[in-house]
């Protein structure tokens, strides 16, 4: 071959030797003269990104899991990656995680959130000041007050899901409420949205395609952070190719190209159905406003409304999952909780207002609870500060100056179990957000990070609250629980009330199906699980 005729060698070894002499060196400035080169943390981390890849791909998710243990060995800030920090101590998590009141500027870390194919969205917006820019026209729509106007379209999907319960304990057919609830989630979610309902709760199997589709598009962000290039290639693959390759790849991208449908509708006047709607569709409402038209692209709306329908969809659904596992599991808090809501609620086929149940303090502790162990996100959420961060470790005094500009993440998975403020983290006890006297102790609040907080904080919490609310206040208010036992052998009675229409029990379903296993983004729990399943019955 020409390329390595004698003419050629001196240039190839000239190349080869600059390689080796810019990769020794690279070693050299990141373990010695970087300035990061003086946190503590495992040598190799601070070497390679290899090293959280091995973690993340290899071993499935369980980098998050060995952060825990690096703090324990190296302290409460360590260096995780050649190019990040991570800490610990969730007192300093508004400092990593500033509000916009504080005026101090968090970009997001470039690396991690263009991972995702969704540039343009205000979720991978880098910059502060075009994201804050960017959220300001979407949050009236996500305001507690706009959201409690939504309530009667909430409320016809609660009662459509009412009746698809229904229909199982009448086949006495095992019913995936893994399913049901990301149905009911997405259905709402894209009402809001676009103005139209796909309907999922009411087809045979929930669309479960789309569910699992949504699942696997946002879990992929621990694969394509190390390739970020493959979503580029996986977007241009025909749909046949894709089907081959992976069925919830094909499903996955089948949704993000109904989402383009959806916006392109809207814009070329083809959807009109919110012209006799009683509440606000956002992306007409967007459409029609003063934004520049940049900011009206079908690009740029798409990855916008792609990122609130699967997060709309994902993130409640897996809270609603794991509450019904541990009220089925825990007679006490069923119990309890059905007492309240029949105390609130006199006539259950009247809908409640959301401002009676927001005032419930059980609902409220029930809620929380569940909020605390599906985290919302399980992973760091690298923030870049504006400024330089002075943090303090509060055990041995020694203060630590992390320079501006330097990506700085917290994981929710292990502030969510500091035993220090949840002792018994691992267990599911409604009661802990409760004082003696049984109402809401709001000084744990700022320990509850499932939405993040700062000004990044989850566009769509008041949504989520709102479906919290309306779902489990109607079904526990109609449906008991069986008699059971654990995967220990621990026994626990079923509970039903005068009036109740039917009672609930787990079928196959235990503990490795709610308990996280894993960080892909979104929590992962163990291989193989099929979801929160139950049988209805009279």
């Amino acid at each position: 071959m020409e390329l390595f005729n004698s003419e050629n060698r001196p240039v190839i070894t000239l190349l080869f030797v600059f390689v080796i002499l810019y990769t020794i060196y690279g070693a050299i400035y990141r373990l010695f003269l970087s300035p990061l080169s003086k946190f503590p943390g495992p040598k190799i981390a601070a070497l390679t990104s290899w090293y959280e890849l091995y973690y993340d791909l290899i071993l499935g998710g369980k980098y998050t899991f060995k952060l825990i243990e690096l703090h324990k060995q190296y302290g409460p800030i360590i260096r995780i990656t050649p190019f990040e920090l991570h800490i610990s101590d969730p007192e300093f998590y508004d400092e990593v995680y500033a509000s916009s009141a504080s005026n101090r500027k968090r970009n997001k870390y470039p690396l991690f959130y263009g991972s995702f194919g969704m540039d343009y969205s205000m979720f991978a917006t880098i910059d502060h000041d075009l994201h804050k820019y960017r959220r300001a026209a979407l949050n009236p729509f996500f305001s507690q007050q706009n959201v409690r106007k939504l309530q009667p379209v909430i409320q016809e999907r609660v009662s459509t899901m009412l009746e698809r319960i229904r229909d199982f304990k009448e086949s006495e057919a095992v019913l995936n409420v893994s399913w049901l609830y990301a149905a009911f989630t997405s259905d709402v979610v894209m009402q809001y949205a676009f103005a139209r309902s796909d309907h999922r709760l009411e087809r045979p199997d929930f669309d479960c395609a789309n569910r699992d589709g949504c699942f696997f598009g946002s879990t992929a962000a621990n694969f394509m952070k190390h390739a970020p290039w493959l979503n580029n290639i996986f977007q241009s693959l025909p749909d046949q190719v894709t089907r081959l390759a992976h069925p919830l790849l094909a499903a996955f991208l089948a949704q993000r190209r109904h989402i383009v449908k959806q916006i392109t509708d809207i814009k070329t006047g083809a959807n009109t159905s919110n012209q006799h709607l009683s509440h606000a569709t956002i992306f007409h409402e967007i459409l029609d406003s003063k934004l520049p038209e940049a900011e009206k692209s079908v690009r740029r709306l798409s990855d916008e409304a792609e990122v609130l329908v699967l997060a709309g969809t994902l993130t409640t659904a897996w809270t609603l999952d794991l509450c019904t596992f541990y009220l089925l599991r825990t007679p006490s808090a069923l119990r309890r909780l059905k007492a309240e809501l029949r105390a609130a609620i006199p006539d259950r086929n009247v809908p409640t207002p959301l401002v009676t149940l927001e005032q419930l303090p059980y609902l409220n502790a029930v809620i929380k609870e569940s909020l605390r162990l599906t985290y919302g996100v399980a992973g760091r959420l690298a923030r870049i500060p504006d400024e330089p961060l002075f943090f303090t470790d509060r055990r041995t005094g020694k203060e630590w100056v992390v320079p501006r500009g330097t990506p700085v993440g917290m994981s929710v998975a292990q502030l969510h179990h500091d035993e220090s403020i949840f002792p018994d983290s691992h267990q599911w006890i409604p009661e802990r957000w409760l004082n003696s006297n049984g109402e809401l102790n709001q000084g744990l609040d700022k320990y509850l990070l499932s939405f993040t907080r700062g000004s990044r904080q989850c566009l769509g919490m008041h949504l989520g609250w709102s479906e919290l609310y309306l779902v489990i206040s109607s079904l526990w208010m109609r449906f008991g629980s069986v008699d059971g036992e654990t995967e220990k052998g621990v026994l626990y009675e079923g509970v039903r009330a005068e009036g109740d229409e039917g009672v609930m029990g787990l079928y196959d379903t235990g503990m490795g199906d709610v308990v996280l296993d894993g960080d892909s983004f979104l929590p992962l729990v163990k291989k193989g699980s099929h979801g929160i399943r139950v049988q209805v019955f009279d």
